[in-house]
């Protein structure tokens, strides 16, 4: 994969399920689906910036989104993609049976343990998954990691081992249940989260050895933040040249929600021409990965860890 801008896109706020650790409200997670363009203006918008992009395409559920396979066919003709999704909608199936899997980085397959249950979705996340792992996709089942969850993992393994996955622990963060995450883990949660990270990472060792970089989402190596998760301020920072974060309205900005570089869908989007000092907060796996390797105490685990694993240099030109 060669490609010049990643974007953590934002494709609608809709999503079916209402996981009680969700950050996106209520209210617009039960919202009407609004698309802002079509398909092909979408296309036309990414191709015009004359760079190729990997739009990291995650929601609300972005595969209930209208069109939602026509999209992922539109933008992979020239562009790569990532996918975040509870695994839900029976979209996935379309995907699976008409999407390229080497334009594809990698399925993140949220594993909704509670609310799939509640929901009885179970069965059609299996379904989806499956058919999307035989079809030659790389996907990664990912756990959100509340105390309850956590000495319920070994039933996350169990329901996953039929179809060949593997779930992992993906860190806590902010509030939740009244409490701050991760601060409030306990000392039984911390290792039950690191025994079952350093499991994740032996199961999936060999899968992600046969691709060219880690995956965007570091989420097997959470187990280095159940102590504290990171901060960057102030650290040189590549978002808003080789990152961007882009909202459903095609808005984009440097990162979380801050420094507005104009709007890829009307073509007034302007790419940063250097590094510069974080000055926000968003989400420390993209940190993990675009903060300038310069940076003094920056948070290199994932390259090194990727490195050992490919035996050589975790560089990423972007």
């Amino acid at each position: 994969m060669k490609y010049d801008i990643e974007a953590d896109w934002v494709l609608l706020d809709t999503c079916n399920y209402r996981c009680g650790y969700c950050p996106i409200p209520h209210e617009k997670l039960g919202s009407k689906i609004h698309t802002f363009a079509t398909v092909d203006a979408w296309r036309a918008a990414f191709d015009a910036s004359g760079k190729t992009w990997l739009a990291h395409i995650t929601g609300g559920e972005p595969s209930a989104y209208p069109d939602f396979v026509e999209l992922c066919e539109a933008l992979t003709d020239k562009h790569y993609i990532s996918l975040n999704s509870n695994m839900s909608n029976r979209s996935l199936i379309r995907f699976a049976n008409s999407i390229d899997p080497s334009r594809v980085s990698f399925i993140n397959a949220g594993l909704h343990l509670e609310e799939r249950q509640h929901r009885s979705g179970v069965d059609a996340f299996l379904r989806h998954a499956q058919e999307l792992r035989v079809t030659g996709f790389r996907i990664l089942v990912s756990v959100v990691a509340t105390p309850s969850i956590l000495e319920r993992f070994e039933e996350a393994i169990r329901l996953l081992e039929p179809i060949g996955l593997f779930p992992i622990p993906k860190l806590m963060r902010g509030p939740f249940a009244g409490a701050l995450y991760p601060n409030a883990y306990t000392d039984a949660d911390k290792s039950r989260f690191r025994t079952y990270s350093r499991l994740a990472r032996e199961f999936y060792r060999e899968i992600l050895s046969r691709i060219d970089e880690p995956p965007s989402l570091g989420m097997l190596h959470d187990d280095a933040y159940v102590d504290a998760v990171p901060d960057f301020t102030g650290r040189m920072c590549e978002a808003g040249r080789k990152f961007i974060q882009l909202e459903p309205n095609g808005d984009v900005f440097r990162c979380g929600g801050k420094d507005r570089q104009g709007n890829l869908l009307d073509g007034s989007f302007v790419r940063r021409l250097r590094a510069e000092p974080c000055n926000s907060t968003h989400c420390y796996y993209f940190c993990n990965k675009y903060v300038a390797p310069e940076a003094t105490g920056a948070w290199t685990l994932p390259r090194q860890w990727w490195s050992r694993l490919r035996g050589g240099s975790s560089r990423v030109d972007g």
